[in-house]
């Protein structure tokens, strides 16, 4: 058996590691204010890129009025790290590394910056126009929902006793094998729409497609194999697509 990827789930590891869901919990709650913050500042003024659209009429929040679009933006990364946050500690089994938090916080971070930097170029940007922003958006959100919906079918199909030792193969599940990044991929898409245009929701959508087929899925079904056994190989037959229906 190969040594477990401490960058990944410790599949089998059902230890609690308190340290890491804490650190994790911390740095992905400062993510949306962060994004806003960025977007605010407006960076790219500097070389004499234009504010982005404000978006009408502006939302009043906490006695205050924000422009829509920016503080939809920042919505979105912060709707995410609440998800994450709930899957860390309430959803996902399995102990999560020190070195997985940290490069969870790190590169879900780096990835919102640049797309709150290109959001802020959306003046200047010929393929953002605010009808892909609003598409972009509700994609993005429905989306989230999806897995969200998809992580608590999971919990309660394993909750009752006869399903114990069994793959979750209802709801959401019954799409593909892997509706979690299949939702994923979707809300990468969407999030690069709504703040790019569709060229950078291709670049959005194919980081993902990229990291779950080449990385993600392969060490994952061989895990599920492993431990299933004849119901996985059931499953695959009755739900033959990994992550889009009728493509893969």
């Amino acid at each position: 058996m190969s040594k477990p990827d401490p960058l990944g789930v410790q599949r089998g590891d059902y230890a609690t590691n308190v340290a890491s869901n804490i650190i994790f919990t911390i740095g992905r709650a400062f993510t949306g204010p962060a994004q806003y913050l960025l977007i605010a500042s407006h960076p790219l003024s500097r070389f004499g890129v234009p504010l982005p659209p404000s978006g009408r009429p502006p939302i009043a929040l906490f006695g205050r009025t924000f422009p829509r679009l920016p503080l939809m933006t920042a919505l979105m990364p912060g709707v995410l790290s609440i998800k994450y946050v709930l899957w860390a500690n309430l959803m996902m089994r399995e102990r999560m590394t020190l070195k997985f938090a940290t490069f969870a916080i790190v590169s879900d971070f780096v990835y919102e910056c640049v797309s709150s930097t290109i959001f802020t170029a959306a003046s200047v940007n010929p393929a953002w126009s605010e009808g892909y922003f609003y598409a972009g958006f509700t994609i993005f959100i429905a989306s989230a929902a999806v897995e969200l919906l998809a992580e608590l079918q999971r919990i309660a199909f394993k909750s009752k006793r006869e399903n114990q030792g069994r793959p979750c193969t209802t709801g959401f599940w019954a799409v593909t094998r892997h509706i979690n990044y299949t939702a994923n991929v979707l809300f990468g898409f969407g999030y690069g729409l709504a703040t790019g245009g569709p060229v950078y929701s291709l670049a959005t959508a194919g980081m993902y497609i990229t990291n779950f087929t080449l990385n993600a899925m392969p060490s994952l079904e061989k895990y599920c194999r492993d431990k299933y056994g004849a119901p996985w190989v059931k499953y695959e037959q009755d739900v033959p697509w990994q992550l889009f229906p009728g493509i893969y």
